[in-house]
């Protein structure tokens, strides 16, 4: 394998397409339907996403690099551990010398980190820039401590996952709250004369906080559905770590156990969708119920289900995939949210 098939396949090159995709979509396929639906279906100047193109491409840059630097730190220190679980896929010390896997750690971490605090500046808000450094801080901890722990690594690997979607609502929703006086006044002069400022103000506040739910709501699924996968994953991989002394949930507790918590998450998953569920069917929202229910809530049936029957290595890697499309299902309902609204 040559030097620069060995590094993309190093750093998870469909993985990193899964995040952009997925931020673009919160962005676009989220986001901005909420404002164009408020305008009006106009549109009007100063009425609108207010992060700049550019911008955003530089934090959706800043976060595939720093998920690429983690990919690569997680390998150069599970070298011994992977010679276990997937020899077959070691990459480090086999078509990558470590010297410079670890150069490369180094060198796209710090352009991420570099890239926030620009954001940051351009924000005006000093505190973005720490998401970057955290973020580059919790991969190395979570590669060289974290993973080690039980359910430690699993909730790191889980909140970063949440923090894919959440990041671009919080830029967005922080230059909103901003120009609000500037959005309001755009707004006011495609209405009707003495239309109250507070009410429009009021209005496009809700509107906002509309976008923050959806946004949590992303994030919250993200968070569930990493959970979910983490844990079969430690399943999977329980000969090399209880080889190596890594605690997780299945080196302690069991494969079986490790299972009932994944499906106890994959529980809460199903009951978190099913809220949203209901206030669909309030707002007669019947093409987003049956999407939740056959792409996400029956598929979640079946990977429970199969957990109480895993038992090999392979029984895991299965449900592992199975989880992946699950989340894949997840993002593209986005995509669905889209059309329904632009069509309404």
């Amino acid at each position: 394998m040559n030097p620069v098939s060995a590094f993309i396949r190093l750093i998870r090159l469909p993985n990193l397409l899964i995040i952009v995709a997925t931020q673009y979509a919160i962005r676009y396929a989220i986001i901005g339907p909420f404002l164009f639906k408020f305008s009006g279906d106009q549109d009007i100047h100063n009425v609108g996403l207010k992060m700049s193109d550019l911008n955003f491409f530089l934090l959706c840059l800043s976060t595939v690099m720093i998920a690429a630097a983690g990919y690569i730190i997680n390998d150069y220190f599970d070298v011994k551990v992977d010679r276990v679980n997937r020899p077959e896929t070691i990459l480090v010390g086999k078509h990558i010398k470590r010297r410079v896997a670890m150069g490369a750690h180094i060198v796209i971490s710090g352009i991420a980190i570099l890239i926030g605090a620009y954001l940051a500046y351009e924000m005006q808000n000093w505190k973005l820039g720490l998401i970057q450094v955290f973020s580059v801080g919790a991969l190395w901890y979570y590669s060289t401590l974290f993973k080690k722990q039980v359910l430690v690594g699993n909730i790191v690997v889980a909140l970063l996952a949440a923090l894919v979607p959440f990041v671009v609502g919080l830029y967005e929703l922080l230059l909103q709250k901003e120009y609000v006086t500037d959005t309001v006044n755009a707004l006011l002069f495609y209405l009707e004369e003495g239309t109250p400022f507070e009410l429009i103000e009021y209005q496009f506040m809700l509107v906002l906080t509309s976008i923050l739910y959806w946004t949590l709501g992303f994030s919250l699924f993200a968070f569930l559905s990493t959970m979910v996968r983490e844990i079969i994953k430690d399943a999977e991989d329980y000969e090399g770590d209880k080889k190596y002394f890594s605690n997780t949930l299945s080196v302690i507790y069991g494969t079986r156990k490790g299972a009932l918590v994944a499906q106890l998450f994959a529980v809460l998953m199903i009951l978190a969708l099913g809220y949203v569920q209901y206030n669909q069917l309030i707002s007669k929202d019947t093409g987003s119920f049956m999407y939740f229910l056959f792409a996400i809530q029956v598929p979640l049936i079946y990977v429970i289900y199969k957990l109480n029957q895993a038992k090999e290595k392979a029984d895991f890697t299965k449900l592992s995939k199975y989880m992946k499309l699950i989340m894949l299902m997840g993002i593209l309902y986005s995509l669905f949210f889209y059309l329904n609204t632009i069509n309404v």
